[in-house]
């Protein structure tokens, strides 16, 4: 005899399928995230005074380069703070990449000084240590616990980015870099309250930047762009922003290296490293980024260096399923022609960026860093980890890897 409690009733039975239905039904839907407000421009980092008090900030917590805030360019900011009557305590510890200690060091001073707003002011290294410190001090977790894949805690203090680099994008990301020394790896914590509230980008901060870091810089932008733009998981919107950001590093690049007094080249590299920020934080990256975070942390090559020696090689790599996106990358760039067939267009592409790579000066090879090949084997397995594989184009495996990297270093 059956139990009439191991029936559904029928108005459970039509909510479950409701609900399957629901479920199945949406198709071709993305997500597109971006800072609650930006302001670009020469001049803009003026107004920070007025936006924050606007947004009734007391006090803030600025997280800046050390070469940076020696050179006195966070002078002008903290004139428009006491102008606005905010209160402003600065750490200045902030050398390369930031590690887990440095970012310890931030955030027991954050905790003593008790302020309510975090900007993060230079390159890559402090607006992601910034970032960092804003979740841990709002959630009192750990940096082990913010890099954990399945944490999902919430920020509770307002957040702020200024780039004085055109090339990280992190000022408009949901994601953050931490370097961990004593185990020479590189863990990346991505969490939507890792994206800043506010970005302000001047490109008048960028003005006195040397050669090789505009350089760099300007590839890591680059690499972005084009990750993001045959990323696994790329939209619409995130192409449209890869493409314009294609076509703005290659036309201004050159320029911002070779004259770094240039307002318009200047304004150019800001604009476009902040749409190859959109685009990478909504479709993700792919191999290049998720090697180069290794062999970052290996060797001590700078970031965007790491991305451009291995750029045109994980490039010929992703070919293979990427033919019809390269052709596209090659007409952004401007060295397609009617003429060629779309296996010409995606090889054109691969050599404007071998090209532009020479032409600004970058290295071409990790064996300017000491790479060695007994370390490849255990490179290839932190990389297949990386988050960013996630989205790469292509299938890859560890021999995969391991013959990028011997290519990377003959």
């Amino acid at each position: 005899m059956y139990n009439q409690d191991t029936f559904l009733d029928a108005a459970t039975v039509e909510s479950v399928v409701a609900q399957t239905v629901d479920e199945l039904t949406p198709r071709n839907v993305f997500h597109f995230n971006s800072p609650r407000q930006a302001v670009v421009g020469e001049g803009s980092i003026l107004t920070i005074g007025k936006l924050l008090r606007q947004q009734r900030v007391k006090h803030v917590f600025a997280v800046v380069d050390k070469t940076v805030h020696e050179l006195g360019l966070l002078s002008s900011t903290l004139r428009c703070l006491k102008r606005a009557n905010i209160d402003c305590t600065v750490f200045s510890g902030v050398e390369r990449e930031p590690t887990t200690e440095v970012v310890e060091q931030a955030l027991a001073m954050l905790t003593r000084c008790d302020a309510d707003f975090v900007l993060g002011f230079g390159g890559g290294s402090a607006m992601d240590a910034a970032k960092a410190v804003a979740v841990m001090k709002s959630c009192n977790c750990s940096v082990d616990e913010l890099t954990d894949p399945g944490f999902e805690g919430r920020r509770s203090l307002g957040l702020g980015a200024v780039p004085t680099t055109a090339g990280t994008g992190s000022e408009v990301t949901d994601i953050s870099v931490i370097l961990h020394i004593d185990e020479r790896r590189k863990f990346v914590a991505k969490l939507p309250d890792l994206m800043p509230d506010l970005a302000i980008i001047d490109p008048g901060l960028m003005l006195g930047l040397p050669p090789l870091i505009t350089a760099a810089t300007g590839i890591d932008a680059l690499t972005h762009a084009i990750e993001s733009y045959v990323s696994a998981s790329a939209n619409p919107l995130t192409r449209a922003l890869a493409t314009s950001a294609i076509t703005g590093i290659h036309n201004e690049l050159p320029t911002a290296v070779g004259s770094g007094g240039c307002m318009p080249a200047r304004l150019g590299m800001a604009v476009a490293a902040y749409k190859a920020g959109l685009a990478f934080c909504n479709a993700g990256l792919g191999l290049v980024h998720a090697i180069a975070h290794q062999v970052g942390a290996q060797y001590g090559i700078p970031h965007g260096v790491a991305n451009g020696i291995l750029l045109p090689y994980v490039m010929e790599f992703n070919a293979l399923v990427c033919r019809s996106q390269f052709a596209a990358i090659a007409q952004a760039m401007g060295v397609a022609r009617e003429s060629m067939n779309e296996r010409e267009q995606c090889d054109a592409s691969i050599a404007a960026v071998r090209q532009l790579l020479r032409d600004i000066g970058l290295p071409e090879s990790l064996s300017d860093y000491g790479a060695r090949l007994d370390d490849f084997s255990e490179l290839a397995n932190e990389a297949l980890q990386d988050i960013c594989v996630e989205s790469n184009p292509r299938n890859v495996t560890k021999a995969d890897v391991m013959q990028l990297l011997e290519r990377a270093t003959s």
